[in-house]
């Protein structure tokens, strides 16, 4: 290179150099941010040097993140250089510069606000809306997620980006301090470091192994730990999870091929579900009810948070029946948690909703063994049927007639995602035939965002804060703000409301109720592992003792619960759960999640596993890895069952 072409040629490489500089600074003042505002998250304080670790890997994964930005503004000025072509190495550096500058922001500000919803970073909740109905997100986007606070914080950073980077490109530091290199064969010398020091950010790492999601538990906080990993990165794990659950063609990702056959012995999966009912326990009710709550947990039900009064109808059913509160969902989302509840199949990350188009369907089908026990088959949802393509999936399950808000008088376009609670309940009570021996499944749906019923003209009687009873206001820490806890408040109300009508119509019948998932809101920022985990699951009816059980159960239980309660001795029927009423071994599994006599592990993907007794504090008594081979073997064979169907190869 002559002198001239050295010179542009530095003068770029310091423009590259501080477009770095920029990026990983961004990212780190982002982390940074990031804390500061969920600070209150923060379980175990951390020291200076856990502080260091923390931010040091972070810095490691922004790294990498970076540099996929400089991969083309290098390549193009280590070869176009030799050609005097620098204006378009300017051109494409600076385009460079333009595509992170606005996609970095808006990943930031997304992830913030998907944190804030589903207390970690990008991950398969990302996907759920692909198969949700498309309005009803947006609209609650629109409604929740406060779209014009966050497009001028997003405006704001893209304008103040570019303002540091155009304010740097007119000055000359760091060419001035590259120009004073001037022994023999520095040119060389200082090309071989550029790639070099290039190589090692884009890896993270100058060592064998690069940064990798499996080493970011280096905290003993599992919220730092969270953010560690760069949001890009993120993605790509969400991404890449995604496709390996996914895939029809994809080996299991939780058993082995010879782990499968050491569990079959060369038998079917079916015949590995097959019982025999012991014979029936309380006469055949002729109506049976299983409502399906939107996002509630177990935690209002608790003697600790009774005086918020959120849960008193609930409470009240649960007190003159038959209550289960260790209790897992199947699931973190509504589809899947039904889905494992109908099809009676443990969700394993992968989405069934047109299972029909690629599987025959499950001999598990709750739908179709309550047929044989002669019942007919009805659900209700409130939303749209096209809504994860939940009608044709009931049909396919077996359901006689599937019932939508469609059905109703009601605006179904009011509450986004559907119609409200009690309209819901009145087309059960409308519908429902008083001498058909009928299995009833409602989908609940007021208890979620955009949260847009009007609590207080039905009544909620909290206006303020300071309107919360005084016992409560020690844990109540506005995570959930009194328009979200009016909400819960009502969707107990509907409850309370359609049971009292009911029992009183149908006079021989079964009410079952269960939350489809931890509802992501808590009323401060720490709650256990059971209180973010667990959901209820209640039995009451005429027939019903009352009792508070201990028994470990989940969603995919509570058919056969259902079945060896009514089913006549001897009645043949396929399930991977058990019957909550004859368990003796105490083991609960949903997904990533598993209760093991009074132990509580959470496996999350990204490897930060959560770990913890039942009660609340305490150290587990089982082994981590046995816990995870028990939780990995019945997950196992459901994905087989169904991206498999029912036998593995010989």
């Amino acid at each position: 290179m002559n002198l001239r072409k050295w010179d542009k040629f530095l003068v770029e490489l310091a423009n590259f150099c501080f477009f770095w500089l920029f990026g990983v600074l961004f990212f780190t003042l982002f982390r940074l941010v990031f804390i500061l505002f969920f600070r209150k998250q923060i379980t175990e304080t951390p020291d200076a040097i856990e502080l260091f670790k923390v931010f040091f890997l972070g810095f490691r994964f922004d790294c990498t993140a970076v540099s996929y930005f400089l991969i083309l503004p290098l390549a193009s000025l280590l070869i176009l250089s030799l050609f005097n072509q620098f204006t378009i190495i300017k051109v494409i550096r600076k385009i460079h510069q333009v595509l992170f500058v606005i996609l970095s922001s808006t990943i930031c500000v997304v992830t913030i606000n998907y944190f804030k919803e589903y207390n970690n970073q990008f991950n398969n909740f990302l996907f759920v809306g692909l198969y949700d109905d498309q309005k009803a997100v947006l609209d609650s986007i629109i409604k929740d997620f406060h779209p014009i606070i966050n497009g001028v914080i997003l405006v704001l950073l893209i304008l103040s980006s570019f303002l540091v980077l155009s304010r740097f490109e007119e000055k000359r530091r760091l060419y001035s301090f590259l120009n004073r290199l001037s022994f023999k064969g520095h040119e060389i010398l200082l090309v071989i470091i550029t790639i070099g020091l290039f190589v090692g950010s884009l890896r993270g790492s100058f060592g064998e192994i690069p940064v990798i999601r499996k080493y970011t538990a280096i905290s003993k906080d599992l919220f730092l730990n969270k953010i560690i990993i760069n949001p890009y990165r993120s993605l790509k794990y969400a991404i890449d999870d995604f496709k390996e659950l996914n895939l029809l063609n994809d080996v299991n990702p939780f058993l082995q091929e010879e782990e499968l056959k050491g569990i079959l012995k060369g038998q079917s999966i079916d015949s590995l579900l097959y019982k025999k009912a012991k014979g029936p326990r309380i006469d055949k009710p002729k109506q049976l009810f299983l409502v399906v709550m939107e996002s509630y947990d177990s935690w209002p039900l608790l003697n600790k948070y009774k005086d918020l009064g959120v849960a008193t109808e609930l409470t009240s059913i649960a007190e003159r029946g038959k209550h289960f509160t260790n209790f897992l969902p199947a699931s973190h989302s509504t589809f899947n948690s039904y889905a494992s509840i109908v099809g009676n199949v443990p969700y394993t990350g992968v989405n069934i909703n047109s299972i029909g188009s690629v599987n025959q369907s499950f001999k598990s089908s709750m739908f179709t063994q309550f047929k044989k026990l002669g019942y007919k088959i009805n659900v209700f949802y409130g939303g749209f049927l096209t809504w994860q393509n939940i009608g044709d999936f009931s049909d396919f399950m077996g359901a006689d007639k599937v019932y939508s808000g469609a059905y109703t008088d009601e605006n179904i376009t009011t509450g986004e995602w559907g119609i409200k609670d009690d309209k819901l309940f009145d087309l059960v009570l409308d519908k429902v035939n008083t001498e058909e021996y009928t299995l009833n499944i409602i989908l609940t749906l007021s208890y979620h965002t955009p949260f847009a019923v009007d609590i207080y003209k039905e009544g909620f009687p909290i206006k303020k804060k300071k309107d919360l009873p005084e016992a409560t206001k020690l844990y109540f820490k506005n995570t959930m703000n009194l328009k979200q806890l009016g909400h819960l408040w009502y969707s107990d109300k509907a409850i309370g409301d359609f049971v009292r009508e009911a029992e009183g119509k149908f006079t021989n019948s079964l009410f079952c109720f269960t939350g489809d998932h931890f509802g992501r809101r808590f009323v401060n920022h720490k709650p256990n592992l059971y209180e973010k985990s667990s959901v209820p699951f209640i039995m009451y009816g005429k027939s019903i003792e009352p009792s508070k059980e201990k028994t470990l159960g989940s969603h995919i239980d509570i058919m056969p619960t259902l079945i060896e309660m009514i089913a006549p001795q001897d009645f043949e029927y396929y399930s991977f759960g058990e019957s909550l009423l004859d368990k003796s071994v105490g083991v609960a599994i949903g997904h990533e999640k598993i209760m093991y006599n009074d132990d509580i592990f959470y496996f999350p993907k990204n490897g930060l596993v959560e770990k913890g007794k039942i009660k609340g504090k305490g150290v587990p008594s089982i082994n981590e890895s046995f816990a995870k081979k028990k939780h990995d073997s019945l997950i196992g064979i459901a994905w087989q069952y169904i991206m498999k169907e029912n036998r593995v190869k010989d």
